[in-house]
């Protein structure tokens, strides 16, 4: 039982309390995948960790190297954030983390207008149950149709329209006020794989 009081308390303060530095998430992501027929590259990987307990690896990935929010968003073509479970969590742990990091790095009018499409990511995010130590979870942006969540390889048949909105899920980890900041660097390490 202590365990699982203990993955609880990870799972709640991994998206939103200062952290010790990440460390590189070696061998969890391939160098290239896919998406929507479109080869992308990995940008950058890290580890979230709440001290020394580790709650999930992360890769971005993308057609381009990238430094930043802006220029990752430049690139044209689809991209990709993965990340690899390393917890068992309920879904309402992992969601809520995340639409906090969205809140901290939008403009309050542009978080208030993207409240239904928030509502219908969270939606998809809660619908998965759980999220098992092992799970990819993979966030894609699939220009002219929009974001779409993949868990362990079955996509969702529901889109978030707006480019906004893809931006505002990667600013999470790579925006103004990202959840760790030297994750963040990592994410935008931009070593691509010859």
């Amino acid at each position: 039982m202590p365990s699982r009081v203990l993955a609880l308390v990870v799972v709640l303060f991994f998206l939103s309390v200062p952290l010790h530095a990440a460390e590189p998430a070696t061998q969890r992501f391939e160098p290239v995948t896919r998406v929507a027929d479109a080869p992308l590259k990995l940008n950058g990987e890290g580890i979230r960790s709440l001290y020394s307990l580790k709650a999930y690896a992360i890769g971005l990935y993308l057609g381009a190297p990238a430094d930043s929010l802006d220029s990752a968003m430049a690139v044209p073509g689809a991209k990709r954030i993965e990340i690899v479970s390393m917890v068992d969590v309920p879904a309402e742990h992992f969601n809520k983390p995340l639409i906090r990091g969205i809140k901290k790095n939008l403009p309050r009018d542009e978080y208030e207008a993207m409240q239904p499409r928030i509502k219908a990511f969270s939606e998809q995010v809660l619908a998965i149950g759980s999220v098992k130590s092992g799970s990819r979870l993979a966030l894609d942006w699939i220009p002219g149709r929009g974001t779409r969540i993949v868990v362990d390889g079955r996509p969702s048949s529901t889109m978030i329209e707006g480019e906004d909105f893809f931006r505002s899920l990667l600013a999470v980890w790579i925006g103004p006020v990202p959840t760790q900041d030297d994750l963040k660097v990592q994410l935008l390490a931009g070593r691509f794989v010859p």
